[in-house]
C-alpha cells in the first residue's frame, strides 16, 4: 500500500503532463522512501529506471545499456560507449513521445565520472531541452546533491526544472501505519521507529509496544538491530568517530564542547565530523529563537527517531543483548527512562502540530517563525528555557510540552507566564498553548474557559484529522 506520499507524486504527475522536459533533482537520506515514490511515478507511464552501483564506469554502463535496449525490445546491440551516447540514442527514439528516465544512486555516476555532469549540461542545452523527456537524478548523500548538483557552482545550475528534499513522515502521517495502536501508543512507536515507511513496516499491529522493539531493535537478528550502523558504514569511511558523536548527542552531550570532552576528540575536529552528520540528515544544529545564525549557544540533537533510539538504547546494551538480555534491557534500561526520552520527542511532535495547524489557519495568528528559546532570566540569573515559541511580529505563542503520566497543572502555566518574561515580550501579546499527553487539571480546564490566550492541547487533538 502507497502511504504519505500523496502530494509528491501529484506534484510530480501534474508536471509530467505539461508534455516539455523536466530535469527533477530527488534527494533524501536513505530509507526515507525516494525509490518507492518513483517507482510508484513510473508505474502508469513510459519509463526506463536505471539504480547505479558502487562499480565502475564500464559495468554501470553495460546495465544501463541493457535496460535501455530491454526498453526498445532490441538485442545483440554493444554496450554505449559514453553516457552521451546513450543519452542520443534515447533521445533520438523519444522526439514526441513523453519517457521518464530515472538515474537513482546517481552520486555514485558522477563520482566515478566527474565529467558527467558537464556532459549533462552540454545536452540539456543543446539538445534534451526541446523533446518531452523527464529527466529524474535521485540521490542519497544530500551534502552531493545539494552542493555538486543543486550548488550554483554546479555545471547543472539552472537546468532542474524542480527538486525535491523528500524528508521522513512526520508522526500525523506515521501514524497511518499505526491504526490498531492507541495514541500514547503510536506516539512512542514512532518515538523509536521514526518516520520512515520502511521500519514502520516492521511493526506488528498484533504485538504490544515493548513486544515489537524488542524484536526489531533489540533481536540479534531484528531488522533495526544493526541499521544504524549499516547506514552509517555506507556513507562515511571513519564510522567510529562518527559513532562516538552521535552517541554522545543521544545521551544528552548538546554543545560542541560537551561533545568534544564526551568523545575525546578536539572541538574543531567534532564539527568537522558534525557538519558531515547535519549533510547526511543525521544531526541538526539548533539556535534560539531570534539568535543569529552563528551564535555561539547553539546546540546539536539527533534528527532522525530511530538513530536517537538506537544509539540511546542499542548501542550502549550491544554486550547485554547479545547474551540473551533483551527483557533486563527492556526492565532497566528503557522502561525507567522512556518517558524522559519521550519528553524531546514530544517537543518535535508539537511543533509538526503547531505548524499543521498554522497552514490551515486554525491559529489565533499566523506564524511566520517557530524554535525553541533558552537563555538567562536577567532577575533570577537561572538559566530559563521554552520548548516551543512561535511569531509573527509582535504576536507570539509560548508552548510546554509535558509527556508526563500525570495531568498537566496549573503550575506548569505559571512557571511559562515567567518564563515568558525572562524572555521580555508584553503578556497582552503572547497566547499560551500547554501539550500535554495525559490531559488537565480542571484548575487548568477552567482557567483556558475563562482565557480565550490559554490554548490546551491533549493526544486526542495532536492526533485528530
Amino acid at each position: 500500500m502507497f502511504i504519505g506520499r500523496e502530494k509528491e507524486l501529484s506534484d510530480m504527475n501534474r508536471m509530467y503532463q505539461e508534455n516539455r522536459f523536466h530535469l527533477f533533482i530527488l534527494y533524501g537520506r536513505r530509507r526515507v522512501g525516494k525509490t518507492t515514490l518513483l517507482k510508484e511515478f513510473c508505474k502508469d507511464k513510459d519509463s526506463i529506471f536505471y539504480s547505479a552501483e558502487q562499480s565502475n564506469e564500464k559495468n554501470n554502463l553495460d546495465k544501463f545499456s541493457e535496460q535501455v535496449f530491454l526498453h526498445y525490445g532490441e538485442s545483440n546491440l554493444q554496450s554505449f560507449r559514453s553516457w552521451e551516447s546513450a543519452f542520443l540514442y534515447i533521445d533520438e527514439r523519444q522526439i514526441r513521445k513523453p519517457l521518464v528516465l530515472v538515474l537513482d544512486e546517481f552520486p555514485y555516476l558522477a563520482d566515478i565520472n566527474p565529467s558527467l555532469l558537464s556532459i549533462l549540461q552540454h545536452l540539456i542545452d543543446h539538445k534534451l531541452q526541446e523533446g518531452n523527456l523527464f529527466l529524474v537524478l535521485c540521490g542519497s548523500y544530500m551534502g552531493f546533491m545539494e552542493n555538486e548538483v543543486l550548488g550554483s557552482k554546479s555545471p547543472l545550475f539552472g537546468r532542474r526544472t524542480a527538486q525535491l528534499k523528500l524528508k521522513t513522515f512526520d508522526y500525523k502521517t506515521s501514524a497511518l501505519f499505526l491504526q490498531n495502536f492507541t495514541k500514547e501508543e503510536q506516539l512512542e512507536l514512532y518515538g523509536a521507529f521514526g518516520g520512515t515507511a520502511m521500519y514502520l513496516r516492521q511493526i506488528d499491529p498484533d504485538k504490544t509496544v515493548k513486544d515489537n522493539i524488542i524484536n526489531a531493535f533489540f533481536q540479534p537478528t531484528g531488522y533495526l538491530y544493526e541499521e544504524a550502523l549499516l547506514l552509517l558504514q555506507q556513507e562515511v569511511q571513519e564510522p567510529g568517530i562518527y559513532t562516538a558523536i552521535i552517541e554522545a548527542v543521544a545521551q544528552g552531550a548538546s554543545k560542541s564542547n560537551e561533545i568534544a570532552q564526551k568523545t575525546g576528540e578536539n572541538a574543531a575536529k567534532c564539527l568537522k565530523y558534525i557538519k558531515t552528520l547535519r549533510e547526511l540528515g543525521i544531526i541538526y544544529r539548533e539556535v534560539p529563537l531570534g539568535g543569529k545564525s552563528t551564535s555561539r549557544k547553539a546546540v546539536y540533537r539527533v534528527s532522525d527517531q530511530m538513530f536517537g533510539f538506537w544509539y540511546r538504547y542499542v548501542l550502549r546494551n550491544k554486550t547485554l543483548l547479545e547474551t540473551g538480555a533483551q527483557e533486563i534491557v527492556w526492565e532497566r534500561r528503557v522502561k525507567p527512562d522512556y518517558n524522559h526520552y519521550m519528553g524531546t520527542v514530544f517537543e518535535r511532535i508539537c511543533r509538526d502540530y503547531l505548524l499543521h495547524k498554522n497552514s490551515r489557519g486554525e491559529l489565533p495568528l499566523l506564524f511566520t517563525e517557530i524554535g525553541r528559546w533558552w537563555g538567562t532570566d536577567k532577575k533570577t540569573h537561572r538559566q530559563v528555557e521554552v520548548d516551543l515559541i512561535a511569531r509573527d511580529h509582535d504576536d507570539y505563542i509560548f508552548g510546554e510540552c509535558k509527556w508526563r503520566n500525570e495531568k498537566l497543572n496549573f503550575a506548569i502555566y505559571e512557571d511559562l507566564k515567567k518564563k515568558a518574561e525572562a524572555f521580555g515580550h508584553k503578556q497582552d501579546k503572547i497566547y499560551y498553548c500547554l501539550f500535554s499527553k495525559n490531559g488537565f487539571t480542571d484548575t487548568v480546564i477552567n482557567e483556558a474557559l475563562k482565557d480565550d490566550r490559554l490554548l490546551l492541547m491533549d493526544l486526542n487533538d495532536i492526533l485528530s484529522d
